[in-house]
């Protein structure tokens, strides 16, 4: 795991107001796996309404790191908390999109049953008219009414993360986290949840965690940025962190035709 020059931690970056409500704060995050450390003393946080990039190269820590704010791994030493909660008791305050979607594409569902799963905590052999109403307004939050009804087998990729957008918003969580969410969409589909997550990131109630290589991303929607080599790096404004040669994941162009390749 490569360490960023000294003059980069040294730099004095942007930080939200400490006084400012915390949605989440990481204290001092150190995972092992395996005998190996993946996380190195990790403390930051997000305040109410702000829009986080996750930032970093391949094997920086960043899925290590959302596993453990969604309670799937116990940091080895160091706490998280959610609204004052540890993750395992704050699961229905986040939403979550992942970067890789395992349904069977062939399973007889609709866009509506999917939504709607998540709203109950588990799939729904009949929605009621209320939780239908409830998915609708989720779906109309990222422009995806018209896919109510739609079979999740004929979404096209842009689709498939409106619903799962839909999905992660449902229940109104405090926190959504997107990983990766543009990867594997076309470049129109790209474009259009890149205005998905615009509108997101000026949200003064959603806080919000993206994780991604698309730099057109960070540019537009983050708030803050933390960038990530197994330990805390930089955590600032994008305009003081994009395009710094030491941190490899933001000196690209932003305007790179392929940006969610690795």
């Amino acid at each position: 795991m490569s360490a960023a020059p000294d003059s980069v931690l040294r730099q004095t970056y942007t930080l939200p107001d400490p006084s400012a409500p915390r949605v989440l704060e990481a204290k001092g995050i150190t995972v092992e796996l395996g005998g190996r450390r993946i996380l190195d003393d990790v403390s930051f946080w997000i305040p109410k309404g702000e829009f986080l990039c996750l930032c970093g190269p391949n094997g920086a820590g960043k899925s290590t790191f959302l596993k453990t704010v969604l309670g799937l791994i116990e940091p080895t030493s160091g706490t998280i908390e959610i609204l004052g909660k540890p993750p395992r008791k704050a699961r229905r305050l986040v939403g979550y999109v992942p970067q890789r979607k395992t349904f069977d594409r062939d399973f007889p569902a609709t866009a509506l049953e999917l939504v709607v799963a998540n709203l109950r905590g588990l799939w729904p052999l009949h929605v009621k008219e209320s939780e239908r109403v409830v998915a609708l307004e989720a779906l109309r939050r990222v422009d995806g009414e018209k896919l109510v009804d739609k079979s999740i087998a004929g979404l096209s990729g842009g689709e498939t993360q409106r619903v799962f957008l839909a999905r992660a918003l449902v229940n109104n969580p405090a926190l959504v986290i997107l990983d990766e969410p543009t990867a594997g969409v076309d470049v129109r589909g790209r474009a259009e949840f890149l205005d998905l997550l615009a509108e997101i990131s000026a949200s003064d109630e959603l806080a919000a965690i993206l994780v991604t290589h698309n730099l057109a991303a960070v540019a537009r929607c983050a708030e803050r940025v933390v960038y990530l080599e197994g330990r805390l790096v930089s955590w600032g404004l994008p305009g003081e962190l994009l395009g710094k040669r030491a941190l490899t994941a933001l000196s690209s162009r932003i305007d790179d035709p392929h940006p969610d390749e690795d």
